[in-house]
């Protein structure tokens, strides 16, 4: 097992960053009253808007992060929380919404102003800047709603068992409803995150690595506690820093299911982090033998039927036909494309202004240009990609198309079980924190992968089809 370089020492307020936050805010109140005194209403609103608006969030932002360092190192010596643990969404909600004033409040007047002055000399590459308030516009109305929908919900605190949780042990707990009941018992889901950062500056981004993702049956008792549990490998990281990972390890617990309020069905999303140390220790709490053979039932009930869903199987003698068909990760895809169209609008108009003006625009084109076109292509393909593949006993074929249309076919001759592999290809994460795992089975051969399925959502639905893919192909 690794180890954790966790400290107990109290974590202390991040004063150097909060001092710096107010120095801006400060000097965006002061630039914003000397735009005021010169007359400049407008310019002087938007200079504090902006100062004020990125720093406030930012603050509260470092605030936040404070709070659950100091909540998350008393869990990890052993102190239960007596309120549980707090989801996470409704901090996400939150941040959403900020976002979104900030947007909205500084684009609004800079449109106005670019607006004005760039639509009477025939500059309609201007409207782009429109795009500032609309985001804006669009991540309150999205954090409104989700905020109106958590409180429909109410707190949903989570009251870990054991206290932390173990890598080598268990890792699991309870949680409380205020409103409504489930229609049917939710699925959760346990992830190991690995979260790092890389580049600077302007070029500094957070990533999210999932390392170890679980699935796991909720059990509900009488006494109104939903509990669950999941059995964690010993070689699986704690939480905190490791010599192994640039950054840290969170361990994140999502549960997704369906509420009845009255005559009213809502969606149920809820996150929590939880604390994660090396050891052995068990829940006192265990679901009875029939609960554990049933739930493994359900399980593969619910694997079987997502992989048939997923891909459309055929068996017709001794030859089984997989079709990945097009058009099934739409929203995705569509995604994509929105942002590709955005960076490429934004290259293509930085270009036209660098024919006029030359200087640093070049590179700013350069740059929004081919990462914009990359992401177009990326998103178009996710839309046209389709994949058939014929399986028979020693041998597979394949057939490549994008958008209906023939690009190549492939074969290749299988002796053994262990060149069939199920190959992860990439983890997205959603506003409410829970992660989708797509994966691919594939043939290894000596000098390439033959890619059978492809887009699998879900390690259980992806064994589900490499088990019938070895029953034919291995007889």
């Amino acid at each position: 097992m690794q180890e954790t370089s966790t400290s107990k020492s109290k974590p202390t307020l991040p004063l150097l960053g909060l001092g710096f936050l107010s120095l801006f805010m400060l000097a965006g109140v002061a630039g914003g009253i000397a735009f005021l005194v010169d007359g400049q209403f407008t310019a002087g609103l938007i200079f504090m808007t902006m100062f004020c608006g990125i720093a406030g969030l930012l603050m509260y932002l470092l605030l936040y992060g404070h709070r659950k360092l100091l909540a998350e190192q008393a869990m990890l010596q052993g102190v239960a929380p007596p309120d549980g643990i707090l989801s996470n969404n409704k901090s996400g909600y939150q941040v959403v919404l900020g976002m979104g004033v900030v947007f909205f409040a500084i684009g609004v007047p800079i449109s106005y102003l670019a607006l004005s002055d760039e639509l009477p000399k025939g500059n309609y590459a201007a409207l782009l800047v429109l795009l500032f308030p609309l985001i804006g516009a669009l991540l309150m109305w999205q954090g409104r709603s989700k905020l109106q929908h958590w409180q429909k919900i109410g707190k949903t605190p989570f009251f870990p068992e054991p206290v932390p949780g173990c890598a080598g042990g268990q890792v699991g707990g309870y949680f409380t409803l205020q409103h409504g009941r489930f229609r049917q018992m939710p699925q959760a889901q346990l992830s190991c995150v690995h979260i790092y950062q890389s580049g600077s500056g302007k070029n500094r981004r957070t990533h999210r690595q999932s390392i170890w993702v679980q699935q796991c049956n909720v059990s509900q008792q009488v006494d109104g506690k939903h509990w669950l549990l999941v059995d964690v490998p010993e070689q699986q990281p704690a939480t905190g820093q490791h010599s192994d990972y640039r950054g840290r390890i969170e361990w994140q617990l999502s549960c997704k299911g369906e509420l009845q309020q009255g005559r009213e069905l809502l969606a149920f999303s809820r996150q929590w982090t939880l604390p994660v140390v090396a050891g052995t220790s068990r829940s006192a709490w265990q679901p009875s033998a029939s609960e554990i053979q049933l739930q493994q039932q359900q399980r593969l009930q619910q694997a079987s039927s997502s992989a048939t869903s997923q891909i459309v199987q055929q068996l017709k003698g001794n030859t089984l036909h997989l079709s990945s068909r097009a058009g099934r990760h739409t929203m995705m895809a569509l995604s994509l494309m929105l942002f590709g169209i955005v960076f490429s609008g934004a290259g293509v108009f930085l270009t036209f202004k660098a024919l006029d003006e030359g200087g640093m625009l070049w590179l700013m084109a350069l740059l929004f240009t081919p990462i914009g076109g990359g992401i177009l292509l990326l998103g178009l393909f996710w839309l046209g990609r389709s994949l058939e593949a014929s399986i028979t006993p020693g041998e597979v074929r394949t057939l490549r198309k994008m958008f209906g249309i023939r690009l190549y076919q492939r074969q290749a001759t299988v002796s053994n079980l262990e060149q069939l592999q199920i190959k992860k290809t990439m983890t997205s994460s959603n506003s409410d924190g829970e992660n989708t795992e797509y994966y691919r089975l594939q043939v290894a051969t000596y000098d390439k992968n033959l890619i059978l399925a492809e887009g699998i959502i879900g390690r259980d639905a992806a064994e589900v089809l490499k088990q019938k893919v070895a029953e034919v192909l291995i007889r």
